[in-house]
């Protein structure tokens, strides 16, 4: 192909992204207020999930050291 060729040819305009419809805003509304949702379910699942294993975390680290090296005799009074 010659540079004079290349010049004369005609090409269509970049693509565009037709307007949205109300159909289409509705739905990206309501998928951003369900990420929103999920995201705090998710939130709380992993603090949970973050509690229940310190929690077991202590359990074992109490049961290894043993109830007497933890809790001495009287530890609650002054």
């Amino acid at each position: 192909m010659q540079s004079s060729e290349r010049g004369s040819e005609h090409r269509a305009a970049a693509p565009r992204r037709p307007e949205p419809t109300r159909w289409l805003e509705r739905e990206r509304e309501e998928f951003r207020r369900y990420r929103r949702e999920r995201e705090v379910v998710e939130r709380r699942s992993v603090m949970r999930g973050l509690i229940v294993l310190a929690v077991l975390v202590l359990v074992g680290s109490i049961a290894r050291a043993g109830l007497d090296r933890v809790f001495v005799h009287g530890w609650w009074r002054p």
